[in-house]
């Protein structure tokens, strides 16, 4: 789409006062925004978490300033070590309703470390045992920190703080709580922009307080930004800020550490609240903006006609002169502005001298004309003659190319021989190695045939030496047999007094027919032994025979791949040669081919060269007709 100049001046303006507009608001709404950013970051925020950190740090003081009192008190310490009478423990409660009243507290309590016994505001409650329900007491008791800050969730009571102090090296400890509505309350007067506030955790980033009271004691810092976040909040600094993705909208974190407490006062508003009033303002700018341009568009459209009036009456000139039949002779009037007199003198002046140009055309076109024809003629007799050398040039490129696709099977059948030939050499080789190495496994079968011989006959001789050790042990049972049986005899004529040597010679006559019967059995074992192992023996040694037999076979094998190998390796020389000479012939027909193809392709170039001649020779001629037709339209 083209557009006129009037146009172009009316849409130039209206960009130029858009674009000033927005880079305007533009920058003032990064400047404004770095400011609230930086009034947020360095004096608002930390002001803010700093006022609520320090009534927090008074509350917790305050709280454990009480509790010291109390686990330092000299005369409740004197009344527990010398035994804890009932007048000292109603003075005891009155202290501690007194301090419970005076402090707006819950609870106040005090207990002995050596005895474990607890009061309270109310009385004596139980002696502490180290069980599910009394632990704390104990891990409190030797984590050897003499003060101690938690929260704790008393069925009926609701969530409730606890402020202890211990005397560690002492048997004083003291416990008081008190609800947290009041620290609630001091988190939830706090207000950011629209709907942030503030809440508080300890020193794991457990919540401790915080407007959503199902938090308490619960839920995490993590949990509720992310854990990058929390570690960069959780770092005891006097005041850190972090951002988080994690709800989906971003969300601005600040914190400050309480180092009385041990905990943390945090902030949380949504981000885009903070640049609330800024975004109200860009929608202004906008408005604004608009407004500006589309009064700058009525005085665009007004300055663009005032500049565009004198050039539109010019080129109405422009419009006549071109209807008037080409005549060279037409001449503009001198208008009376200055810039367009200029413009009109300059279009006279050049219609003389394209008078005179186009005359002289006029004057060379006859001769041009002449000229073409002449080339056209010659152009065409170069054609035929191109066409004809062409034709005879790619008979001989295809005699050549079916002769050189001859030498190369000749070649390749030679080259294929050649390789099958190698391959028939290594197979060879291959099969000498493996009968060379068959050679070498079965004569080492061999030897350990003739060893497992020997060692086999030698525990034959071992066999034989065991059945003399057995005869030797069957005598002596024999012998022991006889002996029992002359102690048995001899204990019947005893009478009673031999009875128990009968029972022991019993026995021994009885140990003694094991013993033979047992050595019968060792006996035949060894003599089936003695049969296998000469059986062994025997086919040990038709084995080795048999490998005998085995590696002369395979010797005389490996002589007959020798000899086969040296026919492949001479076979392998006379197909080497003849693949050398097929593949020179190769070559030398290769290189007479590109020749004769080159030649070929001159021959197309030149014949594609003549037909452009032709054609433009032809050309030529038809312009320099069309340019006698223009030329003679003009008057001139």
């Amino acid at each position: 789409m083209t557009f006129s100049i009037k146009q172009k001046l009316i849409i130039s303006l209206i960009v130029a006062v858009l674009a000033a507009a927005i880079l305007v608001g533009s920058i003032s709404q990064w400047i404004a925004r770095d400011l609230v950013k930086e009034n947020m970051e360095e004096l608002q925020l930390p002001s803010l978490l700093k006022q609520v950190g320090n009534r927090v740090d008074r509350e917790a003081s305050v709280m454990l300033t009480v509790a010291h009192s109390i686990a330092s008190n000299p005369d409740i310490l004197a009344w527990s070590s010398s035994g804890a009478d009932s007048a000292g423990e109603r003075r005891l409660l009155g202290y501690l309703n007194n301090i419970v009243g005076f402090n707006d507290l819950t609870v106040a309590s005090f207990v002995d470390r050596n005895t474990y016994k607890y009061w309270n505001q109310d009385g004596f409650l139980r002696v502490l045992k180290d069980d599910e329900f009394d632990g704390w007491f104990f891990a409190y008791k030797n984590s050897g920190e003499p003060i101690s800050l938690s929260l704790y969730n008393e069925p009926g009571q609701g969530y409730r703080l606890f402020a202890n102090y211990q005397q560690v090296n002492g048997r004083g400890m003291s416990g008081v709580a008190k609800s947290v509505d009041e620290l609630l309350g001091i988190i939830n007067a706090v207000k950011i922009a629209q709907t942030g506030f503030v809440f508080l955790v300890d020193g794991s980033g457990t919540i401790i307080a915080h407007p959503n009271t199902e938090l308490l004691g619960k839920a995490k810092l993590a949990s509720i930004s992310d854990s990058n976040t929390a570690g960069q909040l959780l770092n005891r600094q006097g005041f850190a800020m972090a951002t988080s993705d994690s709800a989906g909208d971003t969300q601005l974190f600040a914190s400050t550490y309480v180092e009385k407490a041990g905990w943390y006062v945090v902030a949380q508003v949504p981000e885009h609240e903070l640049y609330a009033s800024l975004d109200a303002g860009s929608r202004q700018i906008i408005i604004w903006a608009l407004i500006i341009a589309g009064a700058f568009a009525f005085i665009g459209i007004w300055l663009a006609g005032t500049l565009t009036k004198p050039l539109e009456s010019l080129a109405d000139v422009f419009q006549q002169l071109g209807r008037g039949q080409g005549d060279l002779r037409s001449r503009i009037p001198m208008p009376e502005q200055k810039e367009i007199a200029r413009l009109v003198e300059g279009f006279n002046n050049f219609i003389d001298h394209l008078h005179g140009t186009i005359s002289q055309v006029a004057k060379t076109s006859h001769a041009l004309k002449t000229s073409a024809e002449d080339v056209a003629l010659q152009s065409h007799q170069t054609e035929n003659s191109t066409k004809s050398q062409r034709d005879q040039t790619l008979q001989a490129a295809a005699a050549l190319t079916e002769m050189g696709s001859t030498v190369n099977e000749v070649a390749q059948s030679a080259t294929h021989a050649a390789q099958n030939a190698n391959l028939a050499t290594t197979n060879s080789a291959h099969g000498r190695e493996i009968t060379q190495r068959a050679v070498h496994a079965i004569n080492g079968l061999s030897e350990q045939i003739q060893d497992v011989s020997r060692v086999i006959q030698s525990l034959d001789e071992h066999t034989a030496a065991i059945g003399g050790i057995l005869d030797t042990i069957r005598g002596i049972s024999e012998q022991t047999n006889l002996l029992a049986l002359n102690a048995a005899i001899e204990a019947a004529r005893a009478g009673d007094h031999g009875r128990g040597f009968s029972v022991v010679a019993d026995e021994v006559r009885t140990l003694a027919q094991r013993a033979a019967q047992a050595t019968d059995e060792i006996q035949v074992k060894i003599d089936k032994f003695q049969q296998d192992s000469k059986s062994a023996v025997s086919q040990m040694e038709s084995s080795r025979a048999r490998t005998t037999d085995v590696v002369t076979a395979t010797t005389e094998i490996d002589k007959l791949l020798q000899d086969i190998a040296e026919e492949i390796a001479h076979i392998n020389d006379v197909n080497t040669q003849v693949a050398t000479a097929t593949e020179e012939q190769a070559t030398v027909v290769e290189d007479i081919n590109r020749n004769i193809n080159d030649i070929s392709a001159s021959s197309e170039e030149t014949l594609n060269a003549t037909q452009i001649l032709v054609n433009v020779s032809d050309k030529l001629d038809e312009l320099a007709q069309e340019l006698a037709s223009e030329v003679s339209r003009f008057k001139l």
